[in-house]
């Protein structure tokens, strides 16, 4: 016989995301809650040069704060870089008081959240995120981790962040391509969750929305909104939280088949809700393709070129996170809203899917030509 005793745990994840472009009394606040005098600023190199102000303004709040530039670009994730961050911070003989600032995009919220919560088995993380992607999305839920080259984001953990503190103005100094990648973001959670979003900017260029600061943040909200809603529901992505990964599951494929970094992960995504809304009709959606599609040329700007093929893309499915045992899961859509989770296991399915979207690709770049 067996002696046996229950364990509970008590786990709160509570915090703020204050979005706005006067971050800095916000920041006073959370780092008066750790008696530190020093601090760990893991910062974008591009983040560093331009919006050196802001960052030199939130280092001012320690008597000793520790910068560390990470070198710009999806590359960065990586276990070099993150074995090399990990060492830097053991080298300043840290206590698990000092805190950890993320100050710029997904990447560098990804990487740093994941050495924060590495190090000495957890240092308390505070997100600034400085692209519209990493607001609406990659600084909320607590995900972190590293690519690998079986895939991407294969190594990390789930690990909430103290705060989320996003400031507005940062996004002017993004290139016109960077800003318009959160819209990648943007669209899908009008796609599962708030179809009045894709209403909103069916009326709009997109590139529009970078003067127009209060309609942006509106829309800013309500991304947030629908994300916290849902990660409050589902922390570790059991279940629920899965239909954040719509498009997804395509998108990853092209990112790794063309090269981490040779296209945004906003762009990627943007062509992976084309692809899932292809496989959505397939399975009998009724969606308005046209509400996604007609914001091509926007989120295209860069002119990538998609030269591969369905086999290849299938291919690059095969270790997705996403993956049973028997076939793929992806989001789909019955109609914009309602999303669900679908295991295909007929692989002509998925390569059918991605012969149509390349297809698709080349019709909307002659449209929009």
């Amino acid at each position: 016989m067996l002696d046996k005793q229950q364990v509970r745990t008590q786990q709160s994840d509570e915090y703020i995301i204050a979005v706005g472009d006067e971050p800095l009394s916000e920041i006073q606040k959370i780092s008066s809650l750790y008696n530190s005098t020093k601090a760990f600023f893991f910062v974008d190199s591009n983040v560093l040069e331009l919006q050196s102000e802001l960052v030199e303004s939130i280092t001012a709040l320690y008597d000793e704060p520790i910068v560390y530039s990470i070198p710009a670009g999806e590359s960065s994730k990586s276990t070099q870089q993150w074995m090399e961050m990990v060492t830097f911070c053991l080298s300043h003989n840290p206590d698990r008081n000092v805190p950890v600032y993320a100050i710029g995009g997904g990447v560098t919220g990804d990487l740093g959240g994941f050495v924060a919560s590495t190090v000495m088995r957890g240092l308390p993380l505070i997100h600034i995120p400085t692209t519209l992607l990493a607001i609406v999305d990659s600084s909320i839920g607590g995900k972190t981790g590293i690519n690998h080259p079986a895939g991407k984001n294969l190594v990390g953990t789930f690990y909430q962040p103290k705060a989320v503190i996003a400031p507005l103005n940062a996004l002017l100094t993004l290139s016109d391509e960077e800003f318009l990648c959160g819209f990648g973001e943007i669209l899908k959670y009008g796609a599962i969750a708030d179809p009045d979003i894709l209403t909103i900017l069916s009326t709009r260029d997109l590139s529009e929305l970078r003067d127009n600061t209060s309609l942006l943040k509106s829309i800013v909200q309500r991304c947030i909104k629908v994300k916290t809603d849902i990660v409050i529901r589902d922390t570790k992505e059991s279940n629920l939280r899965m239909i954040l990964n719509y498009g997804h599951t395509f998108a990853h494929a092209i990112e790794k088949q063309l090269g981490y970094g040779k296209i945004s992960h906003g762009q990627a995504v943007y062509i992976g809700m084309i692809a899932a809304g292809i496989l959505s009709r397939e399975l009998g959606a009724t969606i308005k393709e046209e509400l996604i599609e007609q914001h091509f040329n926007s989120m295209m700007i860069s002119g990538i070129d998609i030269a591969i093929t369905p086999e290849q893309l299938v291919s690059a499915m095969q270790t997705d996170k996403k993956r049973s045992a028997t076939g793929l899961r992806f989001v789909v859509l019955k109609q914009y809203g309602r999303p669900y989770v679908e295991q295909v296991d007929d692989i002509e399915l998925i390569y059918k899917v991605w012969a149509a979207t390349l297809t698709k690709i080349k019709e909307l770049k002659l449209q929009y030509a």
